[in-house]
């Protein structure tokens, strides 16, 4: 029996600038009240448990600049906000999220399901395909698709998460 190797979700920073991260976690906190209530609800929930905002006992009614700062220093710190975060990110880029999973799997790479929880012994695998740079990857994906639109940052978050995999450096 073979032990699968994973990184843990906040390993993903490594791979995020702090301004895209910004610009991410705001879309997704003016985006979620699109979801379905229960999403939404259970959205709230989460970023309540794990994101602080000093001075606020309700992070989610702070001013969103406030917000973003302490959802961003929760998204590298705790290994719970990443799984949520990005789930949800995905289900409101759901045309492109589908875009993703179509060239994965006609790339042969395996599509884990969008919408994942935090699981304490999972995270990330490291099995990257071995000569996948983020450059081949993106003119891969735009000779594939070239009618979809997409920002670079975005497709290869995209790819990261729907897959489960990191690169290994």
């Amino acid at each position: 029996m073979t032990d699968i190797e994973y990184l843990p979700y906040k390993a993903v920073n490594v791979f995020i600038n702090r301004e895209y991260l910004e610009q991410l976690l705001e879309s997704v906190l003016n985006g979620y009240n699109k979801l379905s209530k229960e999403k939404q609800i259970a959205f709230v929930k989460l970023f309540r448990q794990h994101v602080n905002v000093l001075g606020f006992r309700n992070a989610i009614r702070a001013p969103l600049s406030m917000q973003i700062k302490a959802y961003s220093s929760a998204f590298e710190e705790k290994n719970e906000v990443v799984p949520f975060t990005l789930s949800t990110w995905v289900e409101l880029n759901s045309s492109l999220a589908s875009e993703v999973e179509d060239w994965l799997d006609a790339e042969g790479i395996e599509v884990l399901d969008r919408d994942r929880g935090f699981i304490e012994t999972e995270g990330f695998l490291t099995d990257w395909p071995k000569k996948l740079t983020f450059d081949k990857l993106v003119n891969n994906f735009e000779k594939a698709k070239p009618n979809v639109k997409h920002n670079r940052d975005d497709l290869i978050l995209m790819v990261l998460w729907i897959s489960g995999k990191l690169p290994p450096e």
